[in-house]
């Protein structure tokens, strides 16, 4: 794993919670918390406009001469000096940055237009012969973009969908002369282009009621409406988590779909108490500070809306708090801004080395899309959020059993070269699956399967980019 330094700075707690930050967890009900310290440390002192504290706000007399008194409202007096993050390696597959973006107001039509011009201006996921381009209106009303090309018949559609970074992680194996036999469809998540970032604390279960619409979409024009799924990387964890919100309808539509057909993940890993541990030192530390970074985020954010609030019911102070409100969005714009710098650049490196001839154009057009979208604040904060959600998953025996109990063939595939998610990590899922698997890497051309023999783990030659590089060997995966 090749360590790079990301320093953030957080610590902007509220005064009812300070010293520690409520971390919820992703598990199937939402249900449970854990509580996460602040981390300590010195950092950069930024100083907002004193408020007086408290405020004492007077209702309107409601019948004279009594007056009604509204409750009185503690609020901090000035942000207080940021500690810094300590520094940690990154993993540029799973960390990144964020600048506050506001709720994305356009409709379907709009978001198709602008996709279109994307793609037009020359973007290396352009639709190509025989692929159309579409939209479908995804989890709290985010237009999704997608793009779908008709099979030669007889097969069963198939859905996929890519990284945390580079999201486009099949372009290769789309650009294959050979036809598909059935459907495929390839999912834009929100905040990769064309797909717009809509703010919200917890992206994967947002892309986990996406991937299960654009499955839904896919099972219309299928044989007995069954649907395959292809997921690289993050795209495994989104998986993850449309098993644990079965209870949903929309998602147990989506997942009957699924039952009885083949789910291939590619360099997949998985998060539960203490798995960073087994993972290694390196995941341990990031899986801490990333989440801590977010927690701070929501902290601040929360004590923002709390203060532009206040600033609505008493115009007198509004001055006062929007100087603050200011001094707060360029801080945090900053620190995300810091953050994703490294990240995009790791990429950006990784691309560096040429691709075989035939889709060598993809990795230039690809070095030219992380360019301009590591630049865009919803690109930086559908990274952190996701990075954070990883983190906090809980994928537990229970489901586990419901992937079972669905019937799904599970087709994992882990290359002996892959430097983002090492073996340790991939372990980790393999294991949750019942798949034994030995404490070092074995060699290239390995099959590794649970009991029942419907769970099974490819061991490839190649790294973490194995579907981008190699796509004639992942096409002999992939058939039937």
């Amino acid at each position: 794993m090749n360590p790079i330094l990301l320093t953030v700075a957080m610590a902007f707690v509220p005064p009812s919670h300070a010293g520690v930050v409520a971390a919820p967890r992703l598990t199937g009900s939402l249900g449970s918390t854990a509580v996460l310290p602040t981390l300590g440390g010195v950092g950069p002192a930024l100083s907002a406009p004193a408020l007086s504290a408290p405020l004492s706000l007077t209702a309107p007399s409601l019948s004279a001469p009594a007056k009604a008194e509204a409750p009185r409202l503690m609020l901090p007096t000035a942000v207080p000096a940021l500690p810094a993050i300590p520094a940690l390696p990154a993993l540029a597959n799973l960390v990144s940055p964020s600048a506050k973006t506001a709720p994305s107001s356009k409709s379907l039509d709009d978001s198709a237009t602008e996709a279109k011009t994307l793609f037009d201006g020359g973007r290396a996921a352009a639709p190509g012969e025989g692929w159309t381009l579409d939209a479908f209106t995804g989890d709290g009303g985010a237009p999704i973009q997608y793009k779908s090309r008709e099979g030669t018949g007889g097969g069963r559609a198939r859905v996929y969908a890519g990284g945390l970074a580079l999201t486009e992680s099949f372009e290769p194996l789309f650009a294959r002369a050979e036809k598909p036999a059935g459907k495929e469809l390839f999912l834009w998540t929100r905040g990769h282009a064309p797909s717009a970032w809509l703010p919200t604390k917890s992206p994967i279960d947002a892309d986990a009621r996406d991937l299960a619409r654009a499955v839904l979409i896919a099972a219309k024009d299928s044989p007995g409406g069954k649907v395959e799924l292809a997921l690289h990387s993050f795209g495994t964890l989104v998986f993850q988590r449309m098993v644990q919100l079965h209870a949903e309808p929309a998602v147990a539509a989506a997942l009957k779909a699924l039952s009885g057909s083949r789910v291939f993940l590619l360099h997949a890993t998985t998060h539960f108490e203490g798995s960073e541990k087994k993972a290694g030192p390196d995941f341990e530390r990031m899986s801490q500070a990333t989440r801590a970074v977010v927690d701070w985020l929501n902290a601040g954010d929360a004590t923002a809306e709390l203060w532009e609030s206040t600033a609505r019911m008493n115009p007198f102070l509004a001055p006062a708090i929007a100087a603050w409100l200011e001094t707060w969005r360029y801080q945090r714009g900053q620190i995300i801004a810091l953050a994703s710098k490294d990240a995009a650049g790791m990429m950006l490196a990784d691309l560096k080395e040429p691709w075989d001839k035939a889709v060598d154009h993809l990795r230039k057009a690809f070095i030219k899309d992380i360019q301009h979208d590591a630049k865009d604040p919803g690109w930086q904060e559908a990274m952190l959020r996701r990075s954070s959600d990883m983190f906090r998953l809980e994928f537990s025996p229970e489901d586990t059993a419901k992937i079972h109990d669905l019937d799904m063939r599970l087709e994992l595939v882990h290359a002996d070269g892959d430097k983002l998610l090492n073996w340790e990590s991939a372990k980790v899922l393999f294991e949750r699956l019942g798949i034994e698997s030995p404490e070092k890497a074995p060699p290239s051309g390995t099959v590794l399967k649970d009991k029942t023999g419907k769970f099974r783990a490819r061991i490839v030659s190649g790294d973490h980019y194995f579907p981008l590089k190699k796509r004639d060997e992942l096409a002999k995966i992939l058939k039937p």
